[in-house]
């Protein structure tokens, strides 16, 4: 499972790149190619000429509600249809949004790890959280570019313990956790540049990783079940209004998608 996720993030790296820092170019595109991607997906999992005459079915449907609105039995019945009409559209799309899930959980977490956070910057704090399962001790140890303010603070009903950390240098520096003599590390980034999946918390648990944090590497410790710090949320830019990356990147795929399948002749 970490071999794929790394494969995946280098893949992301390798897309992200040309964009340097500009967040709402990448998202953007990002977004476009992923509508793409979904139409050919669509077009492929569907009936389409089943999925065409249930839309026009479906289409004619309600242009008939809206003209018969005088007689209670024919309302009724108009309604009835519309039902129908709408149930046989789903039975045909059903399986292309059954196909679609597995993108979207690809995608989704390695776009909120790039458009989600984004680096601390000199002067800014964090908060280094670890979950114990069966470790007594555990130690916090800092490289040079960042300094502990405050901890550790233990919270023994969930079994937590946390400091505060403040970055005092740029660069990539690592937090090291010490669990009843055994290791684990995460790096916290400090004014770098460009569009990293970044890293905020490592699990015990394959699919706790994939979908929290595919960019990470799981914890090999058996008495830590997660290590996790706080980073600030990123701000995207696009067409000079700062959207939350989720809500961009929904609009412009399914813009991308409605202007794109006439050309790649996608019945939707």
């Amino acid at each position: 499972m970490t071999s794929v996720l790394q494969g995946i993030t280098k893949v992301g790296d390798w897309l992200t790149a040309p964009f340097g820092d500009h967040a709402g170019w990448a998202l953007a595109t990002a977004a476009v190619l992923f509508g793409v991607v979904a139409l050919l997906l669509f077009k492929v999992a569907t009936n389409q000429r089943g999925l065409a005459t249930a839309r026009t079915r479906l289409i004619g449907r309600l242009y008939e509600a809206a003209l018969y609105q005088t007689n209670l039995g024919v309302i009724m019945r108009v309604q009835g249809g519309v039902l129908v009409a709408n149930l046989r559209y789903l039975m045909f799309a059903l399986p292309a949004i059954v196909v679609l899930v597995v993108p979207l959980l690809i995608v989704l977490p390695q776009l909120e790890a790039r458009f989600g956070r984004r680096p601390l910057d000199v002067g800014e704090t964090t908060l280094v959280t670890v979950a114990l399962n069966s470790a007594d001790q555990v130690e916090l140890k800092v490289d040079p570019g960042l300094v502990v303010e405050a901890g550790p603070v233990r919270d023994q009903w969930r079994g937590e313990t946390v400091w505060r950390v403040r970055a005092v240098e740029p660069g990539e520096h690592a937090v090291v956790i010490i669990a009843d003599g055994e290791t684990e590390t995460l790096a916290v980034p400090v004014s770098i540049s460009g569009l990293p999946a970044l890293t905020q918390s490592r699990h015990a648990r394959p699919l706790d990783q994939f979908l929290h944090d595919p960019a990470g590497r799981m914890l090999s410790s058996d008495g830590v079940t997660r290590l996790s710090l706080a980073l600030p949320g990123r701000e995207v830019a696009i067409v000079g209004v700062v959207w939350p990356w989720l809500a961009g990147f929904t609009i412009i795929s399914l813009l991308a998608g409605l202007l794109l399948k006439s050309r790649l002749r996608v019945e939707i």
